[in-house]
């Protein structure tokens, strides 16, 4: 078994790093401003800030574009539009493509770098401050944490001062710079609040954000129901510690799923809430394992709550796709009892009943096999899974599950 777990996870983990493709129509603008229309690789704002990935209408060669090797490349339907600037990221300028957010009297971008946003804003005279948006990440002992905290507070009055300083000439863009509000939305706003300020021949300013809604993750909300087979069951409470105890029983769940394809094509986070209404079974433990020359009969009886988180990954262009899911859970028992009837001779029994309550459970993770077929909007789903628990011997569950997203 742990062979095979060992084997499909490396397998799951080989598809998720190999390159993948999430294709949106789109341009690229040459050095010498031509336009050239076709097909970009749409990938985080990270990739992009360091290659472009090309297809040409009417061809499948790809063309990978660095920065400087164009001027820019834009998605189609006011999709994102990075250009080549030589900024300062990483304490040396350097080439990227730069995400052109606002062009005016003052121009906006943004680079993605180690998961940090860093916004440059550029007055028409050249003079350029920077903004950092910092991601939350304070890892490490408490002292460095605090000093990590205390010096990217420091950064941020610095650049805030900086970036006001540069916004001067517009009292309200000024006022509308709030440290509390880093959003893209929010600075938008602010640069084009100083256009309008200070612009004196009547001039719009042109907003290169993207259309939200186009580059919005895809949110599906999921219903499912199974059967499950535990082979494999134990539990920390039961009376005979070294029993298993298998059983069958349905299951009904819901769930959530998010869309990550900028990572990578067909690839979807998942969280899931399962419920098991009754999990029933008994086993005959022989007089051998008796303290006396006894019989016994045991029987358990619970619900089972589990919380599961994963990714799933779908393969090929059809309506019917192949998937293989993965993750880790956790399960709670919760209203379990056991039943034991001790049989001493022909005329002498005993009955023992136990509740255990609720509390104990296993941990551990899940890989599975399946296919989804598309609806509309909307797709069905089947798939077998393998669940078990981190100690050996103490839960395996094999389970078939039909799911239906919306």
């Amino acid at each position: 078994m742990r062979k095979i777990i060992l084997f499909v996870l490396l397998a799951i983990s080989a598809t998720v790093t190999m390159a993948q493709t999430n294709p949106k129509s789109g341009y690229v603008i040459t050095n010498t401003s031509d336009t050239i229309r076709g097909i970009i690789d749409f990938r985080t704002n990270e990739k992009m800030s360091k290659q472009c990935d090309f297809w040409a209408n009417g061809g499948d060669v790809k063309t990978t574009y660095k920065p400087g090797d164009i001027e820019g490349f834009r998605f189609e339907h006011n999709g994102k539009f990075f250009v080549s600037r030589r900024l300062n990221v990483t304490g040396e300028p350097e080439l990227y493509f730069a995400e052109f957010m606002v062009r005016g009297k003052m121009n906006l971008y943004c680079i993605t770098h180690n998961s940090d946003e860093f916004y440059f804003f550029e007055r028409e005279d050249g003079e350029i401050a920077e903004l950092t948006n910092r991601a939350t990440n304070y890892a490490g002992y408490a002292p460095v944490a605090l000093q990590e905290i205390k010096d990217n507070l420091q950064e941020k009055r610095e650049q805030y001062g900086k970036v006001k300083s540069l916004l001067q000439k517009s009292w309200k863009a000024v006022e509308g710079m709030d440290d509390n509000d880093m959003s893209r939305k929010k600075l938008i706003n602010v640069v084009r609040d100083y256009h309008n300020d200070v612009c004196t021949d009547g001039g719009k300013c042109m907003v290169y954000e993207y259309n939200e809604k186009s580059d919005k993750k895809k949110l599906h909300f999921k219903i499912f129901a199974g059967y499950a087979y535990y082979s494999t069951e134990k539990s920390d409470n039961q009376e005979y510690l070294d029993e298993s105890y298998p059983c069958g029983t349905f299951e009904i769940g819901i769930g959530g799923e998010v869309d990550l394809e900028r990572v990578m094509k067909d690839l979807s986070a998942e969280i899931c809430v399962i419920y098991t209404p009754t999990c029933k079974s008994e086993i005959f433990i022989p007089h051998e394992r008796m303290p006396i020359n006894a019989e016994a009969y045991s029987t358990i009886e619970k619900s089972v709550l589990t919380f599961s988180l994963g990714m799933v990954k779908r393969y090929g262009r059809g309506k019917i796709q192949p998937l293989v899911r993965g993750g880790i859970f956790a399960g709670i028992d919760m209203k379990m009892t056991e039943n034991d009837k001790i049989i001493y001779s022909q005329y002498s029994t005993s009955n023992k009943s136990h509740d255990w309550g609720s509390g104990s459970g296993h941990v551990g993770g899940y890989i599975g096999v399946g296919a989804q077929m598309s609806l509309g909007k909307q797709f069905v789903r089947i798939h077998g899974d393998v669940h078990k628990a981190l100690t050996d011997g103490d839960m395996v569950k094999w389970g078939v599950t039909a799911e239906f997203g919306i």
